[in-house]
């Protein structure tokens, strides 16, 4: 009923009735709702202005709701593009300005709001039409995060933290890896910056082994499909291009819980270049985005050399750079040591 009626049917009505209905209604609330609810009546039974609730504050969400699915379909059909009757030519321009005012109002719903989690889905869907317009032209941009002023990285970074901060779930976990290590990529970024991202939100080790036996399930499921596909075709390509990126994250995962030679060992047993050397060349280079030191990346070039990988002569030159930087801090580090011990006696 319409709250005019409601208030014409309580006009009328007796008072013992009245407190009856009030009480039975109140009952049908939930227990979390009730808090902010029992305030409310508070400040009404002692004659003051009722203050806005959150759902005032809030715009129509379903509302929103549907004009974002409605913008995600339209672009996914490229009316934002091609000439179309359903976006009209003078709004096809506009359409970043469009995401942005998305993404900053679905980046206000707050944690304890019953729309949370269908806000979180439509980030997500908001961040996955970016990463495929980095594929495919669905607006008039090569490179949709630049264009509404957001590096892949930070709304990544933005859709996680939304994602987790209800907590972990293998779905979760799952649906994150999949967004960081495959899709479309900005013309600045690359998948290793997501992953770096993820890692840092994975707070726990629990949760970093469950997010290694994901990643090596997704390995696992694009290895199967794989040996379906006809070489040197585009989507043979792509699942070697997200089995290597799987492969990243897991060594990275294993890194950052210090078992770097079991990583190690997944890492050239299912990486998909054919020269072994080159698989040893992009373990080493993940070193940096593991916050790895001398020592990390000198553990992994031996591995190479027990593998009985020749690396190449850059390759060389660097292991004894970082040797000798390494030699000279561990001889500083003894030898600070020994003045501290010195110093004690």
């Amino acid at each position: 009923m319409k709250v005019q009626e409601l208030r014409q049917l309580l006009a009328d009505a007796d008072r013992k009735l009245m407190e009856k209905a009030f009480v039975e209604s109140y009952k049908q609330f939930p227990k979390a709702k009730k808090e902010e609810i029992d305030f409310m009546i508070q400040e009404i039974l002692k004659g003051e202005d009722v203050k806005k609730t959150e759902k005032d504050a809030l715009p129509d969400f379903q509302a929103l709701e549907g004009e974002i699915t409605e913008f995600i379909e339209n672009a996914y059909a490229q009316n934002y593009l091609v000439p179309n009757r359903s976006v009209p030519k003078s709004k096809r321009s506009k359409w970043r300005f469009l995401v942005k005012d998305y993404i900053k109002k679905l980046e206000k719903v707050p944690l304890e709001s019953e729309y949370y989690d269908t806000a979180v889905k439509l980030l997500t869907d908001i961040y996955k039409l970016m990463c495929d317009s980095c594929n495919t032209y669905y607006f008039s941009s090569d490179d949709p995060f630049r264009s509404i002023g957001w590096s892949q990285p930070d709304l990544y970074a933005l859709v996680a933290i939304k994602t987790f901060a209800c907590g972990y779930s293998r779905e979760k976990i799952a649906a994150m890896i999949l967004l960081a290590a495959t899709g479309g990529i900005s013309r600045e970024d690359l998948p290793v910056m997501q992953e770096a991202v993820l890692i840092r939100e994975l707070k726990t080790a629990d949760v970093k082994y469950m997010a290694i036996e994901e990643a090596k399930s997704f390995v696992a499921k694009c290895g199967e499909q794989l040996q379906k596909e006809k070489k040197y075709s585009h989507t043979e390509f792509y699942l070697r291009e997200n089995i290597n990126n799987l492969c990243d994250l897991i060594l990275l995962l294993e890194i950052s819980l210090s078992e770097p030679e079991e990583g190690l060992s997944y890492y050239f047993s299912k990486c998909q270049e054919k020269d072994k050397e080159i698989v040893l060349y992009k373990a080493l280079w993940l070193v940096p985005w593991a916050d790895g030191d001398d020592k990390l990346w000198l553990d992994i070039y031996r591995y190479g050399l027990k593998k009985k990988i020749q690396p190449r002569d850059s390759l060389k030159k660097e292991y004894q750079k970082r040797l000798e930087s390494y030699e000279t801090k561990r001889r500083n580090d003894t030898a600070s040591m020994g003045s501290d011990q010195k110093r004690v006696f």
